[in-house]
């Protein structure tokens, strides 16, 4: 699979669709945006569909771009934050359990069900 990037931006009712370093093309909505570049990609550099991946990051102007820059960057802060916490969850339960206590006691202690004890007790 070979994965190329583009950008769309919004100009009036269409998305103009600029794949890096392929070529430009338009649509109507996002899901057409992306089969439009997919198979831009395929046409222009003679890829079959299925063999192509086009990731493309939509653009909007103004405070309405601004507002989904803010929602993009607030969601990776709270991946981000999740990811966290289940790192030191797993390093409190492992404590937990160290200090002699059971994982329904890690479960209570710490507030989770003992399933997600027993999820993150799990070997990787």
């Amino acid at each position: 699979m070979t994965t190329y990037r583009a950008s769309a931006r919004r100009e009036g009712k269409w998305w103009v669709v600029d794949v890096t370093g392929v070529g430009v093309t338009q649509a109507r909505s996002t899901a057409e945006a992306v089969r439009m570049a997919t198979d831009l990609v395929s046409a222009m550099d003679g890829i079959p569909l299925d063999e192509v991946d086009v990731q493309v990051e939509f653009e909007l102007p103004g405070e309405l771009g601004d507002e989904v820059k803010r929602a993009r960057q607030d969601s990776r802060d709270a991946e981000r934050a999740q990811r966290n916490a289940a790192e030191n969850i797993r390093r409190a339960v492992a404590h937990i359990l160290g200090a002699g206590m059971s994982k329904q006691d890690a479960a209570r202690i710490l507030g989770v069900s003992p399933q997600r004890i027993s999820q993150l007790v799990k070997p990787s």
